[in-house]
């Protein structure tokens, strides 16, 4: 055969090689952790999980160990759920039909948007940990494992190793809000007397500054709608006092029931 008489084999032989690799070749859904660029990782699953960032035309379905990284938005389908672990070591899990974007701050700390559905922090993981933006409220997995009662239960025994000795401790905090119990129980009677089907629960969100005062107080949700309520709530907590500390000024949210 002559030299050129080889060309169309060649080329048909060629073609079926990248068709072959096409099909049996490494697929993107089994992406491997790479060090320097992965933020966190699928741990466990169950059911149908699925991954799409903006160098994806389509979704993919997500297999266990395949590395997440900033901008990725994970789905969970009906009946399935998926557990996801920082490289810090925080874990959060992804219950039936929830979406998120995972990203990074300009700090560089992970956080969790969450578009749709519900996610549990399972391990706070190495400080500073992770953060959780849902309903326009970013928390710390801190706080926001203890706003969820069911996150908070089988969180408690981490919490004296999460939090460092030059701040306080959430029990620091909770001892101190609770012991103002009276006071707010004092705005509740008031707000009964013109209400008495005035029940519900109230979050109130609040900044600690290092010297212990303060600031930045509000409503964050109220299943009792009285202005004068809320006033007299934001009233007790401005006169709180913590004591002083050395680390970063505090951020968080503490419940209250009022039936």
């Amino acid at each position: 055969m002559k030299p050129k008489q080889w060309l169309v084999p060649a080329l048909i032989g060629v073609g079926i090689l990248i068709i072959l690799l096409s099909i049996f070749g490494p697929k993107s859904s089994d992406r491997k952790i790479i060090a320097d660029e992965d933020l966190a990782f699928l741990s466990e699953k169950t059911g149908v999980v699925y991954v799409q960032n903006y160098e994806m035309p389509e979704p993919i379905i997500l297999k266990t160990n395949y590395a997440l990284h900033p901008k990725d938005v994970v789905r969970t389908e009906g009946g399935s759920d998926a557990l996801i672990q920082f490289n810090n070591e925080g874990q959060f899990r992804l219950s039936e039909n929830t979406e998120v974007l995972i990203d990074v701050l300009d700090n560089k700390e992970p956080v969790i948007i969450v578009k749709t559905g519900d996610v549990f922090v399972e391990k706070f993981g190495r400080a500073p940990s992770f953060w959780i933006r849902k309903d326009g409220k970013s928390l710390s997995a801190v706080d926001f494992a203890l706003v969820d009662k069911k996150n908070a239960p089988k969180l408690k025994d981490q919490l004296p190793t999460q939090i460092a000795t030059s701040t306080l401790s959430q029990t620091d905090i909770e001892t101190v809000m609770t012991a103002k119990r009276t006071d707010f129980f004092k705005c509740y009677g008031q707000t009964l007397q013109k209400n008495p089907q005035a029940r519900g629960q109230v979050l109130i969100a609040f900044k600690i500054e290092k010297n212990g005062q303060t600031s930045k107080i509000e409503i964050s949700k109220s299943d009792i709608a009285d202005m004068s309520f809320k006033s007299c709530l934001l009233e007790v907590v401005a006169r709180t006092q913590f004591k002083s500390f050395s680390g970063a000024p505090i951020h968080t949210i503490f419940p209250l029931k009022f039936e």
